[in-house]
C-alpha cells in the first residue's frame, strides 16, 4: 500500500533539540516607560522549519515578556507605530497588523519584500525588490510606481519630504509627492543603511564598507571600519553607525570611531529616550550614559533574561 501523506516527512519545530535552533532578533523599538517591542526569529541550521515571535518587554531589575504574536514562520521586519500598533512582515508578503489588541491580516505585492518602515501612523511603508515601495492604508498595500529595477533595502527620513530609499547597484531615490526621483551616484555598490538629517544631509554605508555623506549634489567619503553598515541612526545630538563584526561606532566628523563592541548588530531606532539596537540574539538599549541588555534563549520554550553589562559587552 503506498502512503499519499508525505507530511510524515515534514520536520516539526517542536521535534527539533533545542541546542539546534538558531534564535535572532530581528527589530526593537522603545514603546515607552520600560516597555519595549522586539521581533525574534526562531529556526534549524537549514531554515527548513521557523517560528517567529513579536514580543513586548518589560526591562526593570528583571526582565519580562509577554508574546503579541506568534508565527509558525519567519518575520522578516516589524515596525511598532506606537505602544499598542505593531506591523510584522512574514516571509511571503503576508503582513500582521496589530492595533488595540486587535489583529487584520495584509497581502503586500507579488514582488519579494524584505523590510518595513516608518515615519508615522500615515507614513508606513513595505519596500524590496524590482524597485517596490507600498504605503499602507489600513491593512492594505498601495504600491508606489517603481523609478528602478533595483532591490531597494533601507530607508529614511526626518520627515515625508525628506524620505530617501537605497539600494543595489547604488540606487539612491527621494520621495518627491508620490513618486520617486532618483539622485544619481555614480557608482553601483549596494547601499546597505540609510540616515537622512534635518537638514537634508544624506549618509548611508554600502555592502562593501563603503561610508558616505551626500548633500548639495556631492559624495564626501566617510572613513569607516570596512565592513558591512547595516543601520545608522540618531540619538541626542549623535550619529551611531553599527557593522556585523565589531558593533558600534559613533560619527565624528568624516571619520567613524569604535563605541561600543556588541559584535553583530542588524538594526537599530531611538526615541528621545533611548537608543535600541537588535544584535543577534541579543536587544541593548543605551539611555546616553548607561548599558543595559537582554539576551533572548530558547531550552524548548522561549526565555528571555537580564545581561550583566559591566562584565559582558566591555
Amino acid at each position: 500500500m503506498i502512503d499519499d501523506d508525505d507530511d510524515d516527512d515534514e520536520p516539526v519545530f517542536d521535534e527539533i533539540e533545542p541546542d539546534e535552533i538558531d534564535i535572532e532578533a530581528i527589530d526593537a523599538f522603545h514603546l515607552g516607560g520600560d516597555r519595549f517591542a522586539v521581533s525574534v526569529q526562531l529556526s534549524d541550521q537549514y531554515d527548513e522549519v521557523a517560528r517567529s515571535y513579536l514580543l513586548e518587554l518589560t526591562v526593570g531589575k528583571q526582565v519580562k515578556s509577554k508574546v503579541l504574536l506568534q508565527i509558525e514562520d519567519l518575520i522578516l521586519s516589524h515596525a511598532s507605530i506606537a505602544a499598542d500598533w505593531h506591523v510584522a512582515l512574514e516571509v511571503g508578503g503576508v503582513t500582521h497588523h496589530l492595533r488595540n489588541r486587535r489583529q487584520k491580516i495584509g497581502q503586500g505585492p507579488e514582488p519579494f519584500t524584505n523590510k518595513l518602515w516608518h515615519l508615522d501612523p500615515e507614513t508606513i511603508f513595505l519596500y524590496g525588490e524590482a524597485g517596490t515601495t507600498c504605503l499602507a492604508r489600513d491593512n492594505e498595500w498601495i504600491e508606489i510606481p517603481p523609478a528602478t529595477p533595483a532591490f531597494l533595502r533601507t530607508m529614511h527620513g526626518p520627515s515625508r519630504n525628506l524620505i530617501h530609499v537605497g539600494g543595489d547597484d547604488g540606487a539612491l531615490l527621494r520621495l518627491s509627492g508620490d513618486a520617486w526621483t532618483p539622485i544619481p551616484l555614480g557608482f553601483n555598490r549596494s547601499i546597505s543603511a540609510l540616515n537622512v538629517s534635518a537638514s537634508g544631509e544624506v549618509f548611508f554605508g554600502c555592502e562593501d564598507g563603503y561610508c558616505a555623506r551626500y548633500a548639495d549634489e556631492e559624495l564626501t567619503d566617510i572613513a569607516g571600519p570596512g565592513t558591512q553598515i547595516f543601520s545608522i541612526c540618531e540619538f541626542r545630538g549623535e550619529r551611531y553607525w553599527c557593522d556585523d563584526e565589531y558593533g558600534l561606532f559613533i560619527q565624528k566628523g568624516s571619520r567613524l570611531e569604535r563605541f561600543k563592541p556588541l559584535g553583530y548588530i542588524y538594526n537599530m531606532h531611538s526615541t528621545s529616550d533611548f537608543l535600541v539596537t537588535a544584535a543577534w540574539r541579543y536587544v541593548f538599549i543605551f539611555d546616553g550614559e548607561r548599558w543595559a541588555g537582554v539576551e533572548l534563549g530558547y531550552d524548548g520554550d522561549l526565555f528571555v533574561r537580564s545581561v550583566d553589562m559591566t562584565r559582558n559587552f566591555t
